[in-house]
């Protein structure tokens, strides 16, 4: 299990965010997961975590399986989410994510939140498309790789075929 690096201002992920989440996502098999535990600051109803945070952590999962697996940025184009049954808060939730197919520039992912007992509460499947070129320094300097390991590293830095950096 690898420890996937953080984008410092996400809402999401960034460790140094204490209006955030800090979600600690790691890498095994092919699918991005972390342990969830969402607290009444994001309360839709009473005690369930708004279905809009929801869909926002599961976004970025998928963004994260889909660079993993195919190396592209994807830019959410079109989602479908079903919640199965309410998410409670300061409740222990596990998440997963996993890149589906790549079809041209269209690229498949889907995501879901599981409660203890494996049942599905929430889940998501989406059409992203492919960024339109490589990201920059600039956009690697945005991810703090403190903690993830050398081989997602590798995966993050690892050269085209051109020599350049391939996302």
């Amino acid at each position: 299990m690898s420890l996937l690096p953080v984008e410092y201002k996400s809402f999401f992920v960034g460790s140094n965010r204490e209006d955030g989440l800090g979600l600690r996502l790691v890498y095994e098999d092919g699918l991005v997961s972390c342990d969830l535990d969402v607290d009444k600051r994001f309360e839709g109803y009473e005690n369930v975590v708004h279905g809009g945070m929801l869909f926002g952590i599961l976004d970025v999962m998928m963004w994260y399986a889909i660079f993993l697996t195919t190396r592209k940025v994807g830019l959410t184009r079109k989602t479908d989410m079903d919640f199965l049954k309410p998410v409670l808060c300061d409740t222990a939730y596990h998440a997963r994510a996993r890149f589906l197919r790549m079809e041209e520039k269209d690229i498949y992912a889907s995501a879901w939140i599981e409660d203890k007992n494996h049942e599905i509460c929430a889940e998501v499947t989406a059409l992203f498309r492919a960024k339109k070129g490589l990201p920059d320094e600039e956009f690697m300097s945005r991810f703090d790789f403190s903690d993830a390991s050398p081989q997602v590293k590798e995966i993050f830095f690892s050269p085209s075929d051109n020599g350049s950096v391939k996302f």
